[in-house]
């Protein structure tokens, strides 16, 4: 607002003040005065809160003597205003209480100093009513009489005492070891080229990096819509044996694919190209074969896409690329034709080749002519530098293959691979689920892996039934969702508790299904990730429907079901379930729910529900009903989950990950891996997948998991019997204060241990297990900037365990305090280092067994954290899924710092993220995403004050995509995600 003029007032009295007057029931003459006196006010109209004190400066001139006076008019009438009176005083005035407030008693202006004159403040002036437009005004006045023959005026809007706008602002934290493509498509995002290795970006080791590429003319409209942005280029400190992986995130991988490249610099200076991984599925895959100085390069190679770069240590996976130094033969390649067009062909194919083979109805091996490729334009990496010509000629026939596969006549082409013994882990995911082994889970599938007489019941979004990791390890069971607004599926009850989808923001949770897999994934099937309990049965119960909602009512209905009981489907399973998964919950349930879990705990149910996300001791339920096992979440340090609420209620804890770490370095976040769904990208199918999740959610089949164990030991295994089990501390590890405590209940789960006691109270000898160190979690990423950890020691057996020796090969930077088995805290020195990637062992040698740790870490810039790219924070309707609100940031120090103003009363959900392919949504796979409180499970933030607290994290969205998609699925990409406001997409 601009500041107010000094003027003269004519000397009358204007008409507004008359109007003002009477609408006040003040009587105002209109009588002439002396015009030797004058008044103006010096200040700003102002909006002000109900009794926020302001000032306002009045300004006399002239001569003359006079009265000085201050009124209000206007608002609501009878509400007390303050000014100060000549000696200083605070004076209450109300408008119906008779004139206004007198300031100054018979002023003469012509003894005034000039100060005087042009300085006269009065202060403390403060509006306590309610919410009204008031004028504030200044008066001179004939001594004893109330003429008011000069006058100006203050406007003054007071804001409502109730307020229904709120100010909304918070932190959203990223791991240091997160770092972002410099050039991506979204328009406001920085832009930094890395097209070549000469301006490659330098990135942190381990990292996980989120980026995009695009041939020119492909691709949403955007910054490289036209130019394209066919490479990005990355320079990097490596160590032997590192894996390297990209994730391709785009759905249509025929028209979108991207290959992964390794460079090294040679004796010219130049680099070479080692080693590519030139597949056309969603994930490829490179080793680092020595300790140096590399550029990584992700191309496309065709379209458009999003693509997550993972770079962590020791791990070991299922190669689904196609490398250059694989073991095949180069200038041949493998090819079945399509029956309908062998001979088009025959006629078109091997024009440029030499054929082994003319028959129709099996593989055809050609023979490449070498001479035709290395002058045809390939494109790609062929135009780069290679190690040997062998490379070269190796990549000739991998671009040759490529294009062999994208001819409508050909159904399969690859390479002639040179066949030998491989060996590979079973379950290919396992070695990112570190949540196994933190729990003894390998100690007690040496006892039992679970037994497909037990069964437990996952009430939740429903389950994906032809999920591949999933289909065999479930039993029939029942949709409990009768508002056809919330079902999705169109109808009410039913016996089909598939997941529909729920229609989160973002693509669908499909919360169920990753809960079931943790508690039971058909494990030892070469695929996927390990359950909790391989053998265990699952029962999907159909409660939550439409954005994760649903009723206490349904749930009722579900567990009523579950435990045998009559229930409103009028039908009862063929065997009741044994445990029942809650990973839901709210701030109440109606009263009569606590006799229901009475009901169920007597029909020897054993109930285990989600302690809840958001941080805080206030009970959320079911979970703090008497009866249910309360489960809240730990990290991979075994520390409390920053989302996990505590309080008495709590009965124990179990590993529910953590976004945005990378604690053990394997390149992925700490999260829970397991079975899930993606319907982003795929038209109306669904896509059969692996991703991590995180929350009480995932912390609670962990239990319930460990549960069937027993079970399986023990059929007898009562409520009861769990419950003194768990209080007596024979089936934890306590954490926190000794004891109980409010934060991890009795202790962290122990598998090993809860199966042996579930043994021993049936009477059941238990299998004598050699002692044996175990070390959680595996491995240490100190990243840029972490300078301790903690790494656990116990006895994974039985018997007598010593610590003999710790040691490490580090020269001097690592340190570790502890003593015998438990914790010990490990700590990191970079003083005494260059700027450099730097890996270490610390070995840990028993009196029976010994165990290696890796280790590793960065020192760069002191200052550099980790920098998830430009993020969009948008407010979203819950019920509609509108977007509503958008703000943006970047990073500072690892944080985004935000805030929302003028909300008005509501719920809303809050969500950041990237943009990368500038597609109008946030959150597609490939981009960074964040929610408050978790990003799988949208906690609806109900705005009835200003909040300053909305702390969350964010990190890059990727899966493991599976090839066993729902039959027939499209490619084009359907409305989803939190949609932004400066973009109209629909």
């Amino acid at each position: 607002m601009k500041q107010r003029c000094i003027h003269k007032i004519p000397n009358r009295i204007p008409n507004r003040l008359v109007r003002f007057g009477f609408a006040a029931g003040l009587l105002f003459s209109t009588a002439t005065a002396t015009a030797a006196g004058q008044i103006a006010m010096v200040s700003n109209d102002t909006t002000i809160e109900p009794g926020e004190e302001f000032s306002a400066t009045v300004m006399l001139n002239g001569e003359g003597q006079y009265d000085v006076y201050f009124g209000v008019t206007g608002g609501v009438l009878g509400e007390t205003i303050h000014a100060l009176d000549a000696n200083g005083a605070l004076i209450p005035w109300k408008p119906e209480a008779g004139p206004p407030a007198k300031l100054r008693d018979n002023v003469d202006l012509a003894s005034l100093s000039v100060e005087q004159k042009n300085i006269a403040v009065f202060s403390g002036i403060r509006l306590d009513g309610l919410t009204g437009s008031y004028t504030l005004y200044a008066a001179l006045s004939t001594p004893g009489q109330l003429d008011f023959p000069v006058i100006d005026v203050l406007k003054v809007e007071v804001k409502s005492s109730v307020s229904t706008h709120f100010s909304l602002s918070g932190r959203i934290q990223v791991t240091s070891n997160t770092a972002k493509d410099n050039d991506v498509n979204d328009v406001n995002a920085p832009e930094l080229s890395n097209n070549t290795d000469y301006i490659a970006q330098r990135i942190p080791n381990p990292v996980i990096l989120g980026g995009y590429v695009n041939k020119p003319g492909t691709g949403p409209s955007g910054r490289f819509e036209q130019l394209g942005d066919t490479d990005d280029y990355f320079d990097v400190d490596l160590r032997q044996g590192q894996t390297i992986l990209l994730f391709i995130t785009n759905p249509n991988l025929v028209d979108n694919d991207l290959d992964l490249g390794l460079f090294r610099l040679n004796n010219e200076g130049i680099a070479s190209l080692i080693d590519a991984s030139t597949g056309d599925r969603e994930t490829e895959m490179l080793t680092v074969p020595d300790d140096g100085r590399y550029f990584v390069l992700v191309q496309a190679h065709s379209g458009a896409s999003n693509y997550v770069l993972s770079i962590g240590q020791n791990t070991t996976t299922t190669a689904l690329g196609t490398r250059l130094t694989d073991d095949f033969v180069p200038g041949e390649a493998v090819v079945r034709f399509k029956p309908e067009s062998v001979q088009q062909a025959r006629s078109a194919i091997t024009r440029n080749t030499q054929t082994q083979n003319d028959g129709t109805r099996r593989s055809t091996l050609l023979t490449l002519d070498s001479t035709r490729s290395r002058t045809s334009s390939t494109g790609g990496l062929s135009d780069m530098k290679f190690d040997s010509p062998e490379l070269r000629h190796n990549y000739e026939t991998l671009m040759a293959i490529k294009k062999l596969r994208k001819d409508p006549s050909v159904s399969e082409a690859g390479p002639n691979y040179y066949m030998r013994a491989l060996r590979v882990p079973n379950d290919e995911l396992y070695h990112y689920q570190w949540n196994l082994t933190q729990i003894n889970l390998p100690q007690a599938w040496d006892m039992t892996t679970g037994d497909p007489s037990v069964i437990v019941a996952v009430a939740d979004t429903g389950v994906l039934l032809e999920h591949p990791d999933l289909r065999d390890n479930l039993v029939p069971g029942y949709d409990f969702i009768d508002n056809s607004g919330f079902s999705l599926d169109g109808d009410g009850y039913d016996s089909n508790p598939n997941d529909p989808g729920d229609q989160l923001p973002g693509g669908s949770s499909f919360h169920g299904t990753h809960v079931a897999g943790t508690v039971a994934a058909i494990t030892n099937n070469d695929e996927g990730v390990a359950g909790v309990a391989w053998l265990t049965k699952i029962m999907p119960l159909r409660v939550l429907g439409k954005g994760g909602a649903g009723s206490n009512y349904s749930i009722e209905q579900a567990l009523r079901y579950a435990a045998g009981l009559p229930n409103d489907s009028g039908t009862v399973p063929a065997q009741r379930a044994d445990i029942v998964n809650l990973s839901l919950g709210g701030p109440a349930v109606y009263p009569g729910f606590q006799q229901l879990i009475t009901d169920i705990r007597n029909a020897g149910v054993i109930i285990v529900a989600a302690a809840g996300n958001e941080d805080t001791n206030l009970p959320s339920y079911p979970a703090a009903l008497d009866g249910v096992v309360s489960v809240s979440a730990v990290d991979i340090n075994s520390e409390r989950a920053s989302y996990s609420n505590y309080g008495p209620t709590i009965d124990v804890a179990a590993p529910g990950g953590d976004g945005t770490p990378d604690v053990n370095g394997d390149g992925m976040p700490d999260s829970i891996l397991s079975t899930i769904g993606n319907d982003v990208g795929f038209g109306s199918g669904i896509a059969l997948t692996f991703d991590g999740s995180i929350g009480t959610s995932m912390a609670t089949p962990h239990i319930a998991g460990v549960i069937s164990l027993m079970k399986a030991v023990n059929p007898d295994l009562t409520p009861q019997a769990f419950d003194d089990l768990l209080k007596s501390g024979q089936i934890t590890n306590d954490l926190g204060s000794t004891g109980r405590d409010d934060y991890f209940g009795y202790g962290l789960i122990d598998a090993q241990k809860a199966v042996s006691a579930a043994m021993e109270l049936g009477g059941v000898a238990v299998p004598e297990q050699q002692p044996q160190l175990v070390v959680n979690p595996a491995s240490l990423n100190f990243g840029l900037s972490r300078t301790s950890t903690t790494l656990t020691f116990s006895n994974g057996g039985d018997g007598d365990l010593q610590i003999v020796n710790i040691s490490d090969d580090a020269g001097g930077f690592l340190s570790w305090e502890g003593n015998g088995l438990g914790n010990y805290t490990v700590r990191v020195d970079r003083s005494g280092l260059n700027i450099g990637t730097f890996t270490a062992t610390i070995t840990i040698t028993s009196n029976v067994n010994t165990v290696k740790i890796p280790v590793i870490l960065q020192v760069g810039d002191p200052n550099a954290t980790g920098d998830a790219g430009l993020h969009y924070i948008v407010l979203v309707e819950p019920n509609t899924l509108e977007t509503i609100d958008q703000t943006q940031a970047t990073v500072t120090n690892g944080v985004y710092e935000f805030s929302f103003h003028n909300v008005p009363k509501g719920e809303y959900i809050i969500a950041a993220g990237n943009d990368f392919d500038n597609d109008g949504f946030i959150c597609d796979v490939g981009e960074a995403c964040g929610a408050y409180s978790t990003v799988d499970r949208p906690t609806p933030i109900n705005v009835t004050d200003n909040r300053s607290d909305i702390n969350f994290s964010t990190g890059f969205n990727v899966n493991f995509v599976t090839t066993k998609a729902v039959e027939g699925v499209e490619t084009t990409r359907p409305f989803r995600g939190f949609a932004r406001l400066d973009k109209k997409h629909k």
